[in-house]
């Protein structure tokens, strides 16, 4: 009966752990359950909770202009290519689904990435780290009261080039 008690303590104090453990981790903030670079589909709970904190989105932050939004996620990506291009990393022909959380000056707290089907093969331990040593010196140049967000894609090589502000055509303005 001393070995069954015994056995039923042990079991009682795991289980009490356990418990404790998991209250623990809840409380943790998204950031600190979350590496700097991960692929999507990983660590899917608390991605779902960093996704909610920063619940600002790239468009919002800059003032619903859409062409503002577009040219500054533009200039983030030519500016990743360059930095993996000085890095001796080739991304042409990478294609791939990005989540980047920014904090309010405009660093990069975190970055979600998904490889697409048609992308080119890569190692993505090496793109993780590339992308973890470029989250760490870039800044994106936005400051925003909050923490912001954008999910969209990626193609390397960054061909886009932003549009030009429309131009009123000659003749036209000022006439009634």
């Amino acid at each position: 009966m001393s070995k069954l008690k015994t056995i039923f303590l042990s079991l009682t104090l795991i289980a009490m752990v356990n418990t404790l453990s998991a209250q623990l981790g809840a409380d943790e903030s998204p950031n600190k359950a979350l590496p700097e670079v991960f692929q999507i589909g990983e660590h899917e709970p608390a991605f779902e909770a960093l996704s909610f904190s920063y619940n600002t989105s790239l468009l919002a932050a800059c003032d619903e202009n859409i062409d503002l939004a577009y040219k500054k996620w533009l200039d983030m990506l030519q500016a990743l290519e360059s930095f993996a291009h000085s890095s001796g990393v080739d991304l042409n022909g990478v294609k791939m689904w990005m989540n980047v959380f920014w904090d309010e000056e405009g660093g990069i707290d975190h970055i979600a990435y998904y490889l697409k089907p048609q992308s080119k093969n890569v190692d993505q331990r090496y793109l993780t780290a590339l992308f973890k040593e470029f989250s760490l010196t870039y800044q994106f140049p936005l400051t925003y009261p909050g923490k912001y967000s954008h999910y969209g894609l990626a193609r390397f090589p960054v061909f886009a080039k932003p549009k030009p502000s429309p131009q009123p055509i000659p003749g036209t303005v000022g006439q009634n």
